[in-house]
């Protein structure tokens, strides 16, 4: 049971406060002395508000409702040794308390309890609100200011790549000045024995009086885009280093070897040059037990969209009907993949291509890799009862591995 001191005293302390145009208006604060002897309090055993006030700490229980209301920001509390010690500032400073507590009777105490901490509880939503606010327009204004140095910084970057620039251009137009001016003094005649030579001086015309002016410099040339155009090839090496009768005779070879198997994606109308459609002839070319036209369909489809996770599922069963174990497990791994996410249309794809990439992997060697398949598509389809008759021959294979390895080791 809690321990509720009763007595406590309280002290009103007036102070001058001088006002342009008046003599002075008195103020006044309140300080609460709470006598706890002993205490072992910390700050957050203390809860104040504008008409409440309570100190919780077992075994020790004290509260009071004020009879005026006061300002929680601007008061604080002292915790002394004996005592905790409230300073507390009035809302309205110029109003004179008769009373500290507020008589309340012991029915109505816990409702104006709650009504009081209700209030708090809204008045500490909304400061935290403001500084959620304050917060974001403080990082929006720095946001603005990083802004604004950075195009500051470009602007500048910009004005001393401009200056650099005309610089540069100056300094080439003199020097093509210089290089084309002409030198006076390889212009006049040299005398030569007071005779004049009968070939006119380098710059001079054959009278010898009229100068022959400089060629001006060609202009500059216009810069321009070059469109480089390749024939379409079907091999990897250009055109002039291939033998094109070789070439011809190679791909009619490859034609007829796909015509001989059922199935050539060159002879396709464009009407038939669609996913579903060649997924469909594949399907029926399997069900022919023509398994490498079959695969031939489902790589024609792929070539066309490589997102339709039903080609590679298919091609992956026509790979292992052809024992081609490894491309079988490529296969399935891609069409998982692309049954993301995970749910519940797409169930039994995933379990097909799983026991389907056990089975490959068993094939292959790995065992242990294989069985792990086969649980793991077991457990996404439980009613499967071949799923399971599978899962416990692989256990059987595996235990059987294990116990011939251990007379090996023991020799």
């Amino acid at each position: 049971m809690p321990l509720i001191p009763k007595n406590y005293t309280w002290q009103q302390r007036f102070r001058n406060s001088c006002v342009s145009g008046d003599g002075g208006d008195q103020s006044s604060d309140i300080v609460l002395r709470v006598p706890f002897p002993g205490n072992r309090f910390q700050p957050d055993d203390v809860f104040t508000m504008e008409q409440f006030l309570k100190i919780s700490h077992p075994p020790h229980y004290w509260e009071l409702f004020l009879a005026h209301p006061i300002d929680p920001d601007a008061s604080h509390c002292s915790i002394l040794e004996n005592e905790v010690v409230f300073k507390l500032v009035k809302q309205n400073p110029t109003v004179s308390w008769d009373a500290v507590e507020l008589a309340v009777p012991r029915a109505e105490r816990t409702a104006l309890k709650e009504r009081y901490l209700e209030q708090h509880r809204k008045r500490l939503e909304n400061q935290s609100r403001q500084r959620a606010i304050e917060k974001d327009r403080m990082k929006k204004d720095e946001i603005h200011r990083q802004i604004e140095r950075e195009r500051n910084d470009r602007s500048a970057i910009d004005h001393l790549l401009e200056e650099s620039k005309e610089r540069e251009l100056k300094r080439m137009e003199l020097a093509m000045v210089k290089e084309y001016r002409p030198n006076p003094a390889k212009q006049l005649p040299k005398p030569s024995g007071g005779k004049s030579s009968s070939t006119p001086p380098a710059g001079f015309s054959a009278a010898g009086s009229q100068q022959i002016r400089p060629e001006a410099p060609p202009a500059v040339r216009c810069s321009r885009t070059l469109e480089v155009s390749f024939s379409e090839r079907t091999f990897v090496t250009p055109k002039r280093e291939s033998m094109e009768q070789a070439e011809q005779e190679w791909s009619r070879k490859q034609a007829a070897a796909r015509r001989a198997v059922g199935f050539a994606d060159d002879d396709l109308r464009p009407d038939e040059r669609n996913p579903e459609w060649l997924k469909q002839r594949g399907d029926t070319f399997f069900q022919q037990k023509n398994f490498l036209a079959a695969i031939s369909a489902y790589s024609a489809g792929i070539r066309l969209t490589k997102d339709y996770y039903a080609l590679f599922l298919n091609r992956s069963a026509a790979h292992l009907a052809l024992e081609n174990y490894q491309r079988c497990a490529e296969d399935c791994s891609t069409a998982l993949e692309l049954l993301q996410p995970p749910v519940e249309a797409n169930r039994k794809s995933r379990v097909c291509c799983l026991a389907r990439r056990a089975a490959a992997l068993v094939k292959l060697g790995f065992l242990q890799q294989g069985f792990d398949e086969m649980v793991a598509a077991s457990r996404l389809d439980p009613d499967e009862e071949s799923l399971r008759l599978e899962v416990d021959r692989l256990r059987r294979c595996i235990e059987e591995q294990a116990n011939r390895s251990e007379p090996e080791s023991d020799e």
